[in-house]
């Protein structure tokens, strides 16, 4: 893990796996997460010769809060590291809540972005025609409740929710999370990547709950970019099963932005869809980039 000083005296912290010449990928994590690499989602694209640049967004980790934090806001922070980085071109991938942040890196950095790859992505929390938590398993519905009722009761919740989150085990994680697990989600949560994702998420919240906490708030308000400008190919994967975000969600995404490509998988949750298949789906969106 390394250190990046930003203006203001925030760090960002971030780390880099992969062959040092091979394509570059910036990832952007979920809810919660960290720069934590996660060899089961990331070996199959670093044994193509992709280089993964993973960070951890404000709050989470090393990285310094940003209290009142947009999407686009990350996605600064995020054209920085790349500058630090000596990156000329890129593409960036996004999971979950991590969707949102790598449609805004293609507007922040759009000169150097050449494509986007979305995994069970949300869409805005305001867009029109969408009713945002439909679909999803009680505790998100809880989650995103608490967004309309103040930062009090939203840090009470994340407060709550991170709890059970830290230095769980996967087994009783998945327990605690049935309302969001379809069976081949569970199945991975309870196997390989189960492990990888506790050391994730168990990083990303050791200092406290503030990056789930801004998190939350950055979803549910104004992203600060309109993501219906993005010019560059996006490739889409949603999973038919998923609980977590719901295809609706994907459904938005597709029918709203131009360039955009879906893959809806109907025997995918919304951690099934991320597992083993990032190697491919980089190959699709690269190959529509050259």
């Amino acid at each position: 893990m390394e250190s990046l000083h930003l203006e203001g005296g925030r760090v960002l912290e971030f780390a880099v796996r992969g062959p040092e010449r091979g394509p570059a990928v910036l990832f952007h994590h979920g809810m919660p997460g960290s720069a934590v690499p996660m060899d089961s989602v990331f070996a199959s694209a670093t044994e193509r010769g992709y280089r993964l640049v993973t960070y951890s967004r404000a709050g989470y980790g090393a990285s310094t809060p940003l209290p009142g934090r947009t999407v686009a806001d990350t996605a600064e922070d995020c054209r920085v590291l790349m500058d630090h980085l000596g990156v000329h071109r890129y593409l960036v991938a996004g999971w979950s809540a991590g969707g949102p942040h790598a449609l805004a890196t293609a507007v922040a950095d759009s000169p150097r972005v050449s494509g986007v790859l979305l995994i069970a992505s949300f869409a805005p929390h305001d867009a029109e025609g969408l009713e945002f938590v439909n679909g999803m398993g009680v505790q998100n519905h809880v989650l995103f409740g608490a967004a309309s009722r103040g930062e009090r009761k939203e840090r009470a919740i994340v407060s709550q929710m991170a709890a059970v989150v830290r230095d769980g085990d996967p087994s009783d994680l998945a327990a605690g999370m049935a309302s969001l697990l379809p069976h081949v989600d569970a199945a991975e949560l309870t196997g390989v990547y189960g492990a990888d994702n506790a050391t994730h998420m168990n990083h990303g919240l050791a200092a406290g709950d503030d990056g789930w906490l801004e998190d939350l708030q950055a979803l549910t308000a104004p992203w600060g970019f309109d993501p219906r400008g993005i010019t560059v190919p996006v490739e889409l994967w949603h999973g038919a099963l998923d609980r977590m975000v719901p295809l609706a969600h994907g459904q938005w995404l597709a029918a709203h932005l131009p360039t955009i490509r879906a893959h809806v998988e109907s025997g995918h949750g919304h951690i099934s869809i991320g597992v083993g298949g990032l190697g491919d789906q980089l190959d699709r969106l690269r190959y529509r980039t050259s």
